[in-house]
């Protein structure tokens, strides 16, 4: 046989029960001035805070931990922003400094074209060949502008860069001072010690074969020597060409030759306008052409 339930087993069990709360109601009640229930009152009262501001400090942690993670996506959100403007700002400056250095270059070459008593053509440089064995570089005017092989190429400052060994009707090649196959006689501007400028590709020029007798200082401006014996019988480079600056003397005290290396006066790796000189021929004479 089944057992039956507890509420049909003693139902007067939940009905006394009832009668103890509402009577321990009714007393509380009519006594709540008196100290014994206030005394329980206030125990009560500790309880309930005592179980309530744990649960109210979870909440407000809760909302805490919520607004910090507001923050962080608010502050990621403005640093990703922030380095978008940098970028953007900073690739502004390299553009805007590029183009000052174009403008200044174009100045300078328009300075030289204006007091140069060559006639020039003004060239860009449309590309570029490089490898350790050669530097080359290919200028947007040929033979339709008067260019022709043999020519020299200046730069800003009357710097020396190249000399024409190729050319098209709209275009040439030009074999950079740096090349190693490039060379010119040159010279110390301030003590006319003559030397062979010779072309390194990436490292400095060589200043070779310089009378070891002759004073070379670091610093010393190198040109090239332009020596003319007559209108069809001079070197190949006009004279006073700047070619660069020593920066290293190699010298032995018993030797009769010293060397030194020389920056070239123009960075022929980024230069952009060059000009051609069209009315300088230099070089031994055509055997053709009577002197």
């Amino acid at each position: 046989m089944l057992p039956r339930d507890r509420g049909e087993r003693n139902p007067q069990a939940g009905l006394v029960a009832i009668g103890v709360v509402l009577a321990i109601n009714g007393l509380l009640f009519l006594f709540s001035g008196s100290a014994p229930v206030l005394a329980v009152q206030g125990a009560a009262g500790q309880v309930v805070r005592a179980v309530s501001e744990p649960v109210a400090a979870i909440g407000r942690g809760a909302a805490s931990v919520r607004d910090l993670f507001v923050d962080i996506r608010s502050l990621q959100a403005r640093l990703t922003a922030l380095l978008e403007e940098r970028d953007q700002l900073a690739s502004e400056a390299a553009r805007i400094a590029s183009l000052e250095r174009e403008v200044a270059e174009l100045q300078a070459t328009l300075d030289l074209r204006a007091t140069t008593s060559f006639a020039t053509v003004a060239a860009q440089v449309v590309a570029r060949d490089f490898a350790i064995d050669r530097r080359y570089v290919i200028l947007d005017v040929g033979s339709a502008d008067g260019v022709k092989v043999g020519d020299v190429v200046i730069g800003a400052g009357a710097s020396l860069a190249g000399r024409v060994v190729q050319v098209s009707d709209q275009s040439c090649q030009v074999r950079l001072l740096t090349d190693p196959e490039f060379s010119v006689t040159s010279e110390v501007a301030s003590t006319g010690a003559i030397g062979q400028v010779r072309g390194r590709a990436a490292n400095p020029l060589a200043f070779d074969d310089v009378d070891a007798q002759r004073q070379v200082l670091v610093g010393a401006e190198i040109t090239t020597s332009g020596i003319e014996l007559s209108p069809t019988l001079r070197s190949a480079f006009p004279r006073g060409l700047s070619v660069g600056r020593v920066v290293a003397v190699n010298s032995v005290a018993s030797a009769v030759l010293q060397s030194a290396d020389v920056q070239p006066t123009l960075d022929l790796d980024s230069v952009r306008t060059l000009l051609v000189i069209l009315n300088y021929r230099g070089g031994l004479p055509d055997p053709g052409v009577t002197p």
